[in-house]
């Protein structure tokens, strides 16, 4: 099929919150899309073709957060403090009490990191749905079918990313994808996410958006920008859905990690992965792009995580450093962590003039920095992962030692399917460290709760004491205050 390129560039538009309670899961490797339709109004029929690719634009803007809007705390900066400070990777820094509340797992319903995540999450997705609804009424005919459809695949997937951040971090949430209702207070509340949807009805939502996004939006390579959601970009999602929806179906995450991976090949250099003369590099899937503080946006998350002066919103682990040096892994280690003099130790470190910081993302300073949402080296990892559960280690080792040889190091050492999980869970902790996966990767192995709890200070103290009820976030208070139908997670 022939496509017209949509374009991304521009502002944020804000929408309103829609929700459908949608219920039901399947087990299926490939399904034709189950489509979410909002019926529209003979008054909403009027966006024009330059209306509804405005539409698409703001979405792509809510997303990144466009005028420092939400998406760029939810999906960079908490992306970051979500996916690596809850983990062994890194600790708060810094003085932030709400950050060291989530690193110490004491955070409760009023921690404000949560309450803002949770408001975002919903503000990208509000911004998604008010732009579904109006493009899907579209009556001009300008708008030609393959125009609409793959305008409206875009925005499903980027509703579906969001709703599968949302699942992960709080479980059973509200699914918000039909209009609301403000005729009167208690039809707002109702219309506008009353009732929390159980977990597999939230991965259905997460599934059909995927499923109609994957016939509709471009093939990989048509458009140079890796912010364009292409197919390769939805079966990487589908993937990653696919190997943490429990019960995990690995013949699905194998079958959508071979749909990806032949459209991508690793960069040569690491490092080069985190300057901004290489983006939209061979190896990126889906980026976040940015444009400097002088243009619409900037990225300044990486000035708030990494560089001297003054002590960052995160600080690597001892255990993470650890991990570099048992692997002899150099490269990574040097392209994700630099030692500074700050001048004062801690629990965690105490020798102030070697002080770690992260320093994977080159340009702290002028908001150049893209970010990635998904890369090659991750889905490489997760089709290893899908072989080790198919006891063939000899092709799980395969995808492992590509990713492994670009870091310099030798091949893995894996001599039974348990040494090869290990194995593949610390590649991925090496690899994408720094980039908001750890947590999720814990979680999603069963793993966290033991992992968090053996973890020590620089003095040999146990750190943590995980119990089963934190690897759920707390609905937030101010959300329950308002909307009574709303209940809280077990534990808070």
């Amino acid at each position: 099929m022939r496509h017209t390129i949509i374009k991304i560039n521009g502002t944020a538009l804000w929408g309103a919150l829609l929700m459908l309670a949608l219920s039901g899961c399947t087990k299926l490797l490939d399904k034709k899309p189950i489509t979410q339709v909002v019926t529209p109004n003979a008054s909403d029929s009027s966006v024009t073709l330059t209306g509804a690719q405005s539409l698409l634009q703001g979405v792509y803007g809510a997303f990144k957060g466009a005028g420092y809007g939400p998406g760029i705390e939810v999906n960079v900066f908490d992306r970051i403090n979500n996916g690596d400070v809850m983990s062994d990777n890194c600790y708060a820094g810094g003085d932030n009490q709400d950050n060291i509340a989530q690193d110490n797992f004491t955070f409760n319903s009023l921690n404000s990191n949560i309450t803002r995540d949770w408001s975002d999450y919903y503000s990208v997705i509000g911004a998604a749905n008010n732009a579904l609804f109006q493009v899907a009424a579209s009556k001009d005919p300008s708008l030609t079918a393959d125009m609409k459809s793959q305008i409206l695949g875009q925005i499903k997937f980027m509703r579906a990313f969001e709703y599968f951040d949302l699942v992960r971090l709080w479980g059973a949430v509200p699914l918000v994808i039909n209009p609301i209702d403000a005729s009167s207070s208690e039809s707002l509340i109702k219309s506008s996410g009353g009732l929390r949807s159980p977990v597999d009805s939230v991965f259905a939502a997460i599934l059909s958006d995927l499923w109609a996004a994957k016939g509709t939006v471009i093939d990989p390579g048509v458009d140079p920008s890796k912010y364009t959601v292409t197919k390769g970009v939805v079966n990487a999602l589908l993937a990653k859905v696919y190997a943490t929806k429990a019960p995990i179906n690995w013949d699905s995450v194998a079958y959508y990690c071979d749909q990806v991976i032949p459209h991508y090949r690793l960069m040569p250099r690491y490092a080069d992965l985190f300057d901004i003369n290489h983006k939209d590099n061979s190896e990126s899937i889906w980026e976040i792009t940015y444009d400097g503080y002088s243009s619409s946006v900037g990225n300044w998350v990486p000035s708030l995580f990494q560089g001297a002066g003054y002590k960052k919103f995160m600080t690597p682990t001892n255990d993470l450093v650890k991990a570099f040096n048992a692997e002899g892994d150099t490269a990574r280690l040097n392209a994700s962590i630099t030692f500074v003099n700050y001048g004062w130790p801690d629990k965690y470190w105490t020798t102030p003039t070697n002080y770690p910081v992260m320093s994977k993302y080159t340009d702290p300073n002028n908001g150049y920095n893209d970010m990635y949402m998904i890369r090659l080296a991750d889905i490489l990892l997760l089709r290893a992962e899908a072989y080790n559960n198919k006891s063939d280690l000899a092709n799980a080792a395969l995808m492992v030692n590509q990713v492994r040889a670009r870091a310099k190091i030798g091949p893995v050492v894996a001599a039974s399917q348990a040494d090869m999980t290990l194995a593949i869970d610390n590649e991925r902790r090496l690899e994408l460290a720094f980039e908001g996966q750890r947590w999720f990767d814990l979680l999603r192995t069963g793993r966290a709760k033991a992992v968090m709890n053996a973890q020590k200070d620089a003095s040999g103290n146990t750190l943590y004491n995980v119990q089963d009820f934190r690897l759920l976030f707390p609905v937030p208070q101010t959300q329950i205050d308002l909307n009574p139908l709303l209940t809280q997670n077990t534990g808070y």
